[in-house]
Parts: structure tokens; sequence; C-alpha cells
């Protein structure tokens, strides 16, 4: 591979990574601050998300854009990727920093990798190997570690929180291994430009989101403008074209990136402080995802 093409790939992985953060705080300003609804955030990331990608896309490629819905079998697979991996996963994300914040919720969720190794490791009928032992013990450690600061009494975080934060995790794993079949006959974008939409539409219109919050501000417009320009969108398209340049194993080391962002942004633009523990037990987490990626 080419300097340059790895330079442009890791800066692109890494421009990726940073808005995924981004879109953490700007989460946890809406939800935290302004205290608007977490339905109402969730519900239009997800929907107007769906609609600006289905838009791109429409000008793009159109027949990409229909394709997933020629064979019945892969639309039964889509509605599922939409609820059971792409809703829970985006859905309990949000939640989670409601209750605890971006950066806390963001290195809590990235004990997903975990998960789906295991699950593989399961339906597989195998033992993990010795790496995947360390990465699961070094997952956990971490997580227990930021929960409880080995002060066992009592949560370093609530435990709504915490829930939500593992939930997440789940959720994390489920759309990893429930879009499998689907982004690899139909390509990543057309999949989560129809997942986003489904699963927003239903939420969006089935939980009555469709409405302007009471002191709805120009910050509080930013936020959400930017949770689904930023957050998602250009998340999304930066961090993919970096994969495809660089690879998933390196692309994935550098995605690790995103808990950090999201704990620098949490610091600089909502004054959240991190304590030394809590940096370690990060650290612990981000670990057993870069032991996964190794081959």
């Amino acid at each position: 591979m080419e300097k340059s093409t790895m330079k442009k790939g890791a800066i692109l992985t890494l421009l990726g990574a940073t808005c995924w953060g981004l879109s953490g705080v700007l989460g946890e300003y809406l939800l935290n601050i302004s205290k608007i609804d977490s339905t109402w955030v969730i519900s239009n990331r997800l929907f107007y998300s769906g609609i600006v990608l289905v838009i791109i896309l429409f000008l793009k490629d159109k027949k990409s854009l229909m394709n997933v819905f020629s064979d019945k079998k892969d639309i039964l697979r889509l509605l599922n990727f939409s609820f059971l991996g792409l809703l829970i996963c985006q859905g309990t994300f949000f939640l989670a920093i409601k209750y605890t914040n971006a950066g806390m919720a963001t290195v809590i969720q990235f004990t997903g990798p975990v998960m789906i190794m295991s699950y593989y490791c399961i339906i597989s009928r195998r033992w993990p190997l010795p790496r995947e032992v360390v990465a699961i013990v070094s997952s956990l450690f971490g997580t227990v570690l930021m929960a409880t600061h080995l002060d066992f009494s009592k949560l370093n975080i609530s435990t709504l929180g915490l829930f939500w934060g593992i939930f997440s995790a789940f959720g994390l794993a489920s759309y990893n291994i429930s879009s499998v079949n689907l982004t690899k006959k139909y390509g990543v974008i057309p999949i989560m430009t129809w997942g986003l939409l489904i699963a927003g539409s239903v939420v969006y219109f089935g939980t009555g989101s469709n409405y302007i919050p009471s002191n709805f501000s120009l910050m509080d417009f930013l936020c959400i403008t930017g949770v689904v320009i930023v957050g998602t969108i250009m998340s999304f398209s930066l961090y993919l074209e970096g994969v495809r340049l660089i690879g998933a194993v390196t692309g994935s080391i550098i995605g690790c990136f995103e808990p950090i962002a999201a704990i620098v942004f949490s610091f600089l633009l909502l004054g959240t402080t991190f304590g030394l523990i809590d940096i370690i037990g990060a650290a612990f987490i981000l670990s057993a995802v870069v032991v996964l990626s190794k081959r």
C-alpha cells in the first residue's frame, strides 16, 4: 500500500471517529442541559438521518437504493437489522448518555466488540483464543473499574447509566451481527440508509415526535443538526471511505479514537471531568478492542 493512500485513509478514519465522538457530546447537551426528551432526540436523529441519506443516494445511485427490495427474505433481514440492530444500538446509546455522559457512554459501548467475539465463539462451538481471553478480561475489568472505582459498596455511575451503557454495547453487537450478510450483498450505505429511515419512521411517528419542543433554542437546533449531519452522515462516510483505503483491521484500531474524542469534547465543550481511575478503565476497554483487531 502506498504511503499517501495509507495516510489519507488514516486521516479519513480518524475524522470519522472524531465526528462520532462529537455527536455524543451534542446529544449530551440536548439531553442533560436543554432537558429535551430522549425519545424526541433518538427518533429525530434516526428519521432525518435516513431522509437525508435517501436523498443523497437517490441522486448518486438510484439502482443501489432499491436493490434490497428485490428479495423478500432480504426485506425481512432489513427489518430485523432496522429494529433489533440499528434502533437498539442508537436508542440505548443516547439513553446511556442521558444517565451518564458522552465520554463514559461511548467507552462502555466499546465493550460491544468483545460481545461480538463471544457470540461467534458460541455459535462456532470453540473456546476463545488466548488473545480473546485477554480482551474479555481487559474489557470487563475496565468496565468494573469505571463503574465502581474498586469500591464495591457503591456505583460510581448511576444504575440506569450502567444498564443503558451495557445495553448499548449489546445493541452495537446486534447491529454488527445482523448487518453482515446484507452489507456484503448490497453495500453499507444503502442498508444504513434504509435501516435509519425504517426504524426512524416507526419511532418518529409512533411516539408523536413530529413536533418542536418547547423553549427549543437556536443552539438546540444546531446540536440536533450536528447529530444528524456530523454524527451520522459525515461520520459514516468518512469512516467507511477510510476503511476502504486502509482495511478493516487498521480502521477498527483507529476507530478507538471515538471515545477519546468524546471525552475530550465533553471536557472542552461541557466542562465534564474524568478522574484518573476513569481514564485507566477506558484504557483497559480500548486495549481490548485493539487486541481483538490483531491477526
